[in-house]
């Protein structure tokens, strides 16, 4: 993860996971009364929230110190 190329590559990455994640969890939490198939869904979609959040801040603190 040396350069800002691999780094906006792992961010699209991770905020295409973690939008897919949210619709499954949306589609869960309407059918809470159903037998629960992604128990670890709210933990990784936390996970993937808090790591885009990490990725963008690199990304921004790289944009900042190349102008």
């Amino acid at each position: 993860m040396s350069n800002r190329f691999e780094i906006l590559k792992e961010y699209q990455e991770a905020n295409s996971e973690l939008d897919q994640l949210k619709v499954l969890e949306t589609r869960q939490q309407d059918r809470s009364r159903v037998v629960t198939i992604y128990p670890h869904l709210t933990e990784r979609v936390s996970h993937l929230s808090k790591k885009c959040e990490q990725l963008d801040m690199l990304l921004e603190a790289i944009n900042a110190s190349e102008d």
